[in-house]
């Protein structure tokens, strides 16, 4: 008797994980036949900037900021607001940490401020999402720089380092507080692994791990976010010309040098983070003459080289070596796993994990050979896909069936983007003159 129990159980479970697991899904936009519904219309909260995007879009906390106002969209257990910001708080830079920027992660977001006759950020402000207001206020010493903590950490980093010394304060991102100060001895910097100082400067995600590092001619460390202990990293070989860029890459540690004045030459330096017995992955270094086709020439290097274009994209890395940029993958980080592409191409990403192969006069393809187009017929090379399905071709809206044909078009005035998630129900949100409209992917008739 028990044991036929059991076997009811046993089969119940299955039950229940197989129709978990193979229930059918919704509608959703890129499934070839799904359309798209109006789900809400409202009129524009606030406009958005020149390049028709907002400098706060955070769909997850229904934020959008440009300029002066910032407001939070009503929705399903959510109030919505207006909020008028302070001339010193006002969004305009896309940058976060540089002034009149912000940084959002989640519902954490934390203002950089600016003042005019003023290099550089002036002070920082904690932002109340509940209430709408600024829960706080940070003064900052000039030349300071600020960071966040990306891996759950609500710490805010203010770092003001002079020639001899840098002076290090934890706050905490929701109150304000100051958790914890200290200074650091000698010529030390801090780097932004995420954004400022990072080889990329996509989105954070697990591969591309986020923090800030602090930096000495010959030792690198990271900081504790709790208590501001630095723990130095051993065996490292840090490039001599001094660390300009760094970030953390699946299992490596990946360093770069400045480009020198004249020759343009750099040295970038990949290390492995937890070595382990039997490990493929190998540390590796590289120097080459740095040459980014994309970017114009920096005034005070002669060399073409833009700090702010990502050497990482989808799973690879690409040196911009003169004589071809080398591309690594991200997950074997060796030189002997390497690609070379020809003079003048150069990797992009799309938001995919393969990326895309680009150059002047040529059109785009895929890193990887049998992977389908990167855009479909009939499309300039400006569109950029918004979701699965989904492309925005100048102002034009689009989205295809399987076979590259339209199943709905429309017209936006802004960026659009996408929704939270990926599952079925994403949605894509668009500006139709004076109104945001919002829609939600439905069955075709």
């Amino acid at each position: 008797m028990r044991r036929r129990r059991w076997r009811w159980l046993l089969g119940g479970v299955l039950v229940l994980l197989v129709t978990g697991c193979f229930a059918p899904q919704g509608p959703m936009f890129g499934d070839g036949s799904a359309v798209p519904e109006e789900a809400s219309r409202v009129r524009m909260p606030v406009r958005p900037g020149p390049d028709g995007g907002w400098v706060v879009n955070s769909t997850e906390a229904g934020l959008l900021g440009q300029g002066r106002a910032l407001v939070r969209l009503p929705g399903p257990g959510r109030r919505g607001w207006r909020l008028a910001l302070p001339a010193e708080f006002a969004v305009t830079s896309p940058q976060p940490g540089t002034a009149h920027s912000a940084f959002v992660r989640g519902h954490r977001v934390v203002l950089v401020g600016g003042r005019e006759g003023r290099r550089g950020p002036s002070a920082i402000a904690g932002l109340d999402p509940e209430q709408g207001r600024l829960a706080w206020r940070h003064e900052l010493a000039p030349g300071s720089r600020v960071f966040l903590y990306e891996d759950g950490f609500a710490r805010v980093l203010v770092a003001d380092c002079r020639p001899g010394s840098c002076g290090l304060t934890g706050l905490d991102a929701w109150s304000g507080r100051r958790a914890w100060t200290c200074t650091e001895r000698g010529p030390v910097r801090v780097l932004d692994g995420c954004r400022d100082d990072a080889l990329a400067v996509e989105r954070p995600s697990g591969d591309h791990r986020c923090g800030p590092y602090l930096v000495t001619p010959d030792r690198v460390a990271t900081l504790d976010p709790e208590t501001g202990r630095p723990s130095w990293l051993t065996g490292l070989r840090v490039p001599r010309g001094g660390i300009d860029r760094i970030t953390q890459n699946g299992g490596h540690l990946t360093m770069a040098t400045a480009p020198a004045r004249g020759s343009c030459r750099v040295t970038v330096v990949a290390a492995r983070i937890g070595k382990d017995d039997g490990d493929e992955e190998g540390d590796w270094q590289r120097t080459f003459v740095w040459d980014q086709p994309q970017a114009p020439r920096e005034p005070r290097s002669g060399c073409r080289w833009d700090r702010a274009l990502p050497l990482f994209a989808g799973y690879a890395m690409a040196l911009p070596d003169a004589e071809g940029a080398l591309v690594v993958p991200l997950y074997v980080g060796t030189l002997s796993h390497s690609r070379r592409l020809a003079p003048g191409e150069y990797l992009v990403g799309d938001g995919t994990m393969n990326p895309v192969i680009r150059a002047a006069g040529r059109p785009d393809r895929r890193l990887d050979r049998s992977a389908p187009p990167v855009r479909p017929a009939g499309l300039s090379a400006a569109a950029r896909r918004v979701t699965a399905g989904f492309w925005q071709d100048g102002r034009r809206l689009v989205l295809l069936d399987h076979e590259g044909r339209p199943l709905w078009e429309g017209a936006s005035d802004c960026r659009a983007f996408a929704g939270e998630g990926k599952g079925p129900g994403t949605a894509v949100t668009w500006c139709d003159g004076a109104d945001l409209v919002t829609l939600r992917p439905v069955g075709a008739d």
